[in-house]
């Protein structure tokens, strides 16, 4: 008891540091789901202030944060078996949604350390079974979130939304690291170059020395262009399929824009396909966790059977918390090396026309929510 009690008054010490101060039963806004469906689905309620109850964990003041296409997915269940299991199967609702997130630190668990510090703007990202950060006031496990020491802070909404990206970035960041880094001059075709994850995979990519190529709509050609992509396919070109057939064999082909291994031409050679959106996740919810593991396997072991002759591979990438992957990230972004695309910011009532605009597709970069607008 007198732990507690010391831990807490170097709690409410460090508060009363910061201009910002805690109300004894303060609530906040939140959109939350209370079960499955659709965008109806979304309430903004006021909820209970995030109390810190792993000394790891730091409570954010949100100003920005981006809406991903895992979101929207979940929704509707998208995932539920595999995430339960993570959240040691206790009730998922009411669910926040939303993945990353620029703020403020307001109060901070005893074992953060020196290195975040009350009063500073941060930005990072949320484990996806952890309560997310479509509210006002979050807690971020201190290794995932990134201080601005190291860079110019500019506005919440372009200094988080290069994290943002980690959400389907960190899936690639592992194969590049552990499976390709050793190769120069890697030839990398992106297929959906100038959405969310294709617009910072070109910039990633060509930061690495690589030489990329992206595929797009007519309209973003010169986006991919401008991002540094060494070439540009327009996939309503009639002569679209020949053209990226004549460039030769790529090393890897990123597919950002959910096409599928079985849906591309037979004549685009490669030595590895990368897919963001493995059946893993809709096997375990229909099947189980067991039965859609084996369904998911068998999957894959097939992908790569009718492959094989061709020397050719498919790999799923997945989001994995990761600390390397996060400051892989994070060097870039310091460097300059990736620039925030957004392709339209709402303010923080207008959530669901946010995922209204998801859900319509053709996207050129990513979408903000901006808390304080």
């Amino acid at each position: 008891m007198r732990i507690l009690k010391r831990y807490f008054s170097v709690f409410h010490t460090n508060l009363s540091k910061h201009a910002f101060k805690l109300k004894e039963n303060q609530t906040i806004k939140s959109w939350q789901i209370h079960g499955y469906g659709d965008i109806t689905e979304l309430k903004l309620v006021a909820s209970q202030l995030p109390v810190i109850r792993n000394p790891d964990d730091v409570l954010v003041k949100v100003s920005a944060a981006s809406l991903n296409p895992i979101d929207f997915y979940m929704l509707s269940g998208y995932g539920r078996a595999l995430f339960q299991v993570q959240r040691n199967f206790e009730s998922e609702f009411p669910l926040t949604l939303g993945r990353d997130f620029s703020g403020t630190v307001i109060a901070k668990g005893h074992a953060v350390g020196d290195h975040i510090n009350i009063g500073e703007e941060v930005y990072g990202f949320i484990p996806i079974h952890k309560q997310g950060s479509f509210s006002e006031m979050i807690l971020a496990n201190k290794n995932h979130v990134s201080t601005s020491k190291t860079k110019t802070f500019r506005s919440h909404t372009e200094c988080f939304i290069d994290l943002c990206y980690d959400d389907c970035l960190e899936r690639f960041v592992y194969f590049w690291k552990y499976s390709f880094k050793t190769k120069k001059g890697l030839r990398v075709l992106i297929l959906g170059a100038s959405g969310g994850v294709g617009t910072v995979a070109v910039q990633l990519l060509k930061s690495q020395d690589c030489v990329v190529y992206g595929t797009c709509s007519t309209d973003a050609v010169p986006l991919v262009h401008n991002l540094g992509a060494d070439r540009v396919f327009d996939y309503k070109d009639p002569d679209f399929e020949k053209q990226v057939e004549l460039e030769g064999r790529y090393h890897i082909i990123l597919d950002g824009a959910k096409i599928g291994y079985q849906n591309i031409p037979q004549s685009w050679k490669h030595d590895t396909f990368i897919t963001l959106n493995s059946p893993l996740l809709i096997y375990t919810d229909y099947y189980g966790i067991m039965g859609g593991l084996v369904l998911s396997l068998n999957h894959l072991l097939e992908a790569n059977l009718s492959r094989y002759k061709n020397g050719s591979s498919v790999k799923w990438g997945f989001f994995v918390p990761s600390r390397i992957g996060f400051e892989f990230i994070d060097k870039l972004i310091c460097a300059e090396k990736i620039r925030p695309v957004i392709h339209k910011t709402f303010k923080f009532e207008e959530l669901p026309d946010a995922f209204k605009t998801l859900s319509d597709g053709h996207l050129r970069g990513k979408i903000v929510i901006d808390f304080d607008e």
